[in-house]
């Protein structure tokens, strides 16, 4: 498998329009192509090609086939954008893939670069001194994230034939067409883009690597007793049982969390020693071990992950049950044995929002509620309908945190 970047410092020079004469061509060939379009709050693929299987050999990735109206993805979920086109790769076994990605240096390009081996660097730009300048300043970056990968550029909208001098490769010039009509561009310039096809043709085949699925906590261990300590008042000892064999004790004032894998054993002790003092509270109640996992391991090495709040708290930034937005994973934090809970982002300030409060979001569940009219807030969060909000309160009222004027609160959020 080829695996190609096709990338422009600036917008609007006809990177899109390259890349998807390309797949054309190579489809002519006899070559499967699978498409990632990596513009993926401004996406353009879905424009070249109708669906995600246009035609045959050509397979497309793109946001545009996903969501119906305006989305802005950011962290987590850009990575899970990349991962869905890993799933679907694996399926198509594509002979080439061609990753069209948007134009300057975004968290996009580096996390296609820190996930995927490229094999070859496309440069799209025009015969003008601005464009030119973009693409020179941000060879280095690709350089130093890709190594001495084969590069090579594509000049596009060219009024003559001057060959221009770069530090690498000049592989074709796509002529200016006549009103800037593409319809007919790769069979007015079919040659030139040969010479692109045959260039990435002989680059080194690749593979996507995997994502790391390494938790925030140490998950290596089994906690195998837990008891009071005789000789210091209240200190609880640990017994652990690490998976290469080791044993160590850990001893602490009270218990606390540890990590998912041990919650069970942890909150068991808390439940069964109430007549020492442990509160074992509706909180605790609520949030058991697969709540906790579910929470800790949406967040998949990342910093932020997107979550949906199932039950509001009565705090000073008042929230909506059922809004999506951005949480940044908070460990050890003092109260309720320092079980993992999230710091929920709004432009009025953060909310922390613990494991029975929240639901992941993944990109197939946010995709189905943009598309049933969430509407997306200036700071990045969706707000369900309010005829929705309406039935929930009506539904549930409290016990999802939605009190008797929640209609104020959410007026106040859709018009500030």
């Amino acid at each position: 498998m080829k695996a190609v970047i096709i990338y422009s410092g600036k917008g609007g020079v006809g990177k899109t329009t390259t890349t998807a004469n390309i797949a054309r061509l190579l489809a002519k060939h006899g070559k499967k192509v699978f498409i990632i379009d990596a513009d993926i709050n401004t996406p353009s693929m879905n424009t070249e090609f109708e669906g995600e299987h246009p035609q045959e050999n050509i397979w497309i990735h793109s946001s545009g086939n996903m969501f119906d109206k305006f989305i802005y993805l950011e962290k987590s979920m850009v990575r899970q954008y990349l991962g869905l086109a890993k799933k679907k790769l694996r399926l198509i076994n594509p002979d080439f893939v061609l990753i069209d990605t948007p134009p300057s240096v975004t968290n996009v390009h580096i996390e296609l670069l820190n996930n995927v081996k490229v094999g070859y660097i496309l440069f799209v730009t025009q015969p003008t001194k601005l464009s030119n300048q973009d693409v020179l300043r941000t060879m280095k970056f690709f350089r130093e994230r890709c190594g001495q990968v084969n590069c090579g550029i594509v000049e596009n909208m060219c009024y003559d034939n001057t060959k221009r001098n770069y530090p690498i490769k000049l592989l074709a010039q796509i002529p200016m067409q006549d009103k800037m009509n593409t319809g007919n561009l790769l069979c007015n310039a079919k040659e030139e883009f040969q010479k692109i096809v045959d260039e990435i043709s002989a680059s080194e085949s690749v593979v996507i690597e995997e994502y790391s699925t390494e938790k925030g906590y140490d998950e290596s261990f089994d906690i195998t007793d837990m008891y009071l300590m005789q000789n210091r008042r209240k200190y609880v000892q640990y017994e652990l049982k690490y998976d290469d064999g080791t044993e160590k004790f850990l001893s602490l004032p009270s218990p606390k969390f540890l990590s998912v894998r041990t919650w069970g054993k942890v909150r068991n002790y808390i439940q069964t020693h109430d007549d020492l003092g442990y509160r074992f509270d509706m909180r605790i109640e609520n949030c058991d071990e697969g709540k906790i996992s579910r929470l800790v391991n949406h967040f998949q090495n990342d910093e932020n992950a997107y979550f949906m709040v199932i039950n509001s708290p009565l705090t000073e930034v008042r929230l909506i049950a059922g809004e999506i937005g951005i949480c940044s994973l908070l460990t050890g934090q003092k109260g309720h044995y320092e079980i993992p809970r999230v710091s929920y982002q709004t432009s009025r300030g953060n909310v922390v929002l613990f494991p029975d409060e929240v639901m992941p979001v993944d990109m197939e569940l946010l995709q189905q509620q943009v598309n049933d009219g969430f509407i997306m807030l200036s700071d990045g969060r969706y707000l369900p309908p309010k005829e929705t909000v309406e039935m929930c309160y009506n539904a549930y009222g409290l016990r999802v945190g939605l009190l008797d004027d929640w209609e104020n609160v959410y007026d106040d959020w859709f018009n500030c």
